[in-house]
């Protein structure tokens, strides 16, 4: 088993009625959290009455919110060499997840941070992802993610990024220090995020990702398939699906003329 300290970052907005299994989940790890750190964004009801003892609890400055400012202004409070980046509504079943994740990246080669993927059963294991085989949406996740706080100190979440900051800050990591990540299953990872694969998530994380994290998607070969996809949809295509492409298509055109907005006028 490993030792090393992490601090539990978890950023909360009424998360009354979700962060109860959150941090049962952390208490039952072999290694639970040697700290827990909450950003809370003006929760009104009893969400910070149902924390941890001695917790920090760091009321979230910004006239407008901001999730990756939100997680940087909680990492100033971080006092280990590790932090488990965790949603709210996040938790993981398998009870060695984290000791893991702390053997991969103590391991040495470059792993400078690992995220767990959704529920399975499988035995615990994982895959490594670089800059060779990035593919702009397998880089990081920070609905439950592991980071190196060396890192961190490095080069913070970029509040500009309006959608996907991991993602970016996941191709920094391979650009800028040729480092790596480990993708993580087995650990019965589940999430009750209500917004977990809406249209306007999805379409703002596609949009980020190819303009801050994953060129590659804003190249014509690319929008070409996208543009495929809604004249030619497979048989099993919804009309959903169809017309996610059809704006999709136009905002990655629209990002060869300007600077993407989490704001839309398609929205």
């Amino acid at each position: 088993m490993n030792t090393a300290p992490y601090s539990a970052l978890i950023r909360t907005f009424n998360s009354e009625a979700t962060l109860a299994r959150t941090l049962e989940s952390l208490r039952r790890q072999t290694i639970p959290p040697y700290e827990y750190i909450f950003v809370d964004s003006g929760s009104t009801d009893n969400t910070l009455s149902n924390l941890p003892a001695n917790s920090i609890v760091h009321r979230y400055v910004g006239t407008e919110f901001n999730f990756s400012e939100s997680l940087n202004q909680g990492l100033h409070y971080v006092s280990t060499d590790y932090v488990l980046i965790i949603s709210s509504h996040t938790s993981l079943l398998n009870n060695s997840a984290i000791d893991f994740a702390l053997e991969i990246m103590n391991a040495g080669g470059g792993i400078g941070a690992a995220y767990f993927t959704h529920a399975d059963r499988v035995p615990l294991q994982y895959r490594v992802i670089q800059r060779q085989n990035f593919n702009g949406f397998n880089g990081l996740w920070n609905t439950c993610s592991f980071i190196k706080m060396s890192y961190l100190k490095q080069r913070a979440f970029r509040p500009e990024v309006f959608s996907a900051e991991d993602q970016e800050w996941a191709s920094w990591l391979f650009r800028e220090r040729n480092g790596s990540i480990a993708r993580i299953s087995g650990a019965g990872m589940e999430t009750s995020n209500p917004r977990h694969g809406s249209f306007k998530k999805r379409l703002n994380e596609h949009i980020a990702i190819a303009y801050y994290a994953h060129a590659q998607l804003l190249k014509w070969p690319h929008i070409a398939r996208i543009a495929f996809r809604v004249i030619k949809p497979s048989l099993h295509t919804t009309l959903n699906e169809r017309l996610f492409n059809f704006i999709l298509f136009f905002r990655l055109i629209e990002c060869h003329i300007r600077k993407p907005s989490g704001r839309s006028r398609y929205f």
